[in-house]
């Protein structure tokens, strides 16, 4: 397959990426199709159980959880770098509390819960970025707070894409008149993704962490313990699936059962 100059995409991408036909694109893909219930499983659990929890929405994009969310009533806070995407969050929720903002300086808390959903983890400029991204997050987080990511692992990546032990691996499909081409960068643990639609074409660039990477750098963040799931319902983890990741501020809870660091 021809490389589509893939490795070549800047920093800043995310600025194009989320304009006005991102939301489109990925809602042919079926990207939002489980939002409803992603957030009924993540209010059955000990986090969101009650209803008053304060919640920090980072990459809250249009307000497709941070919405749900407000309905059951928590008390929520969207926050996202995209312009285009804070007016249509705004003009879906007229309700709710969004605000365009870096993720590497949140609102100043105390939240109970900080949520980084949809792989919006890994996308800033460098891993020290994402780890001051990371920390930001826990130094707004209550004593007993949590915080809840939900993204493609390396280990996800490998088990969906690689082949052997090959260094980088290509692949291009189309579904539902999206194409996407991406470039996996093995070394550099670095996926480049191109979406093309007639009318609408962009690329994407994300940092894949495996889950003792991720592990590593939530310790370095400050946080206390950190439990892996497969899904919101908090099942097994799954190679197959996005990471369930949630990391507390306090002592190891019924639903953190692995002490960082231990």
């Amino acid at each position: 397959m021809e490389r589509p100059e893939l490795d070549q995409v800047s920093s800043g991408w995310a600025d194009a990426f989320f304009d006005g036909g991102f939301e489109e694109t990925f809602r042919r893909r079926g990207a939002y199709d489980s939002t409803a219930r992603d957030i009924e499983d993540l209010c059955s659990t000990p986090l969101l159980a009650d209803a008053g929890a304060r919640i920090l929405d980072v990459a809250c994009g249009f307000g497709r959880h941070a919405g749900l969310l407000a309905e059951r009533g928590h008390d929520v806070v969207g926050i996202d770098a995209s312009t285009n995407q804070i007016e249509r969050a705004q003009e879906l929720h007229p309700q709710g509390q969004f605000a365009v903002g870096d993720m590497r300086q949140p609102p100043m808390g105390p939240f109970d819960v900080v949520l980084n959903l949809w792989t919006s983890f890994g996308i800033l400029a460098s891993d020290a970025e994402d780890l001051a991204a990371l920390t930001a997050w826990r130094r707004v987080l209550a004593p007993s707070g949590a915080l809840v990511l939900d993204l493609t692992t390396r280990e996800r990546a490998e088990h969906l894409n690689r082949r052997g032990d090959e260094s980088v691996t290509t692949k291009k499909v189309t579904r539902e008149g999206v194409m996407t081409e991406a470039r996996y960068d093995w070394e550099a643990g670095v996926s480049y993704v191109r979406y093309s639609r007639p009318g609408w074409s962009r690329s994407s660039r994300t940092r894949l962490y495996s889950r003792s990477e991720l592990a590593a750098m939530l310790k370095a963040a400050g946080f206390v313990s950190v439990g892996y799931w497969g899904d919101f319902r908090l099942g097994p983890v799954d190679p197959a699936k996005r990471l369930v990741a949630i990391a507390t501020t306090g002592e190891v809870s019924e639903i953190t059962p692995h002490r960082l660091g231990c």
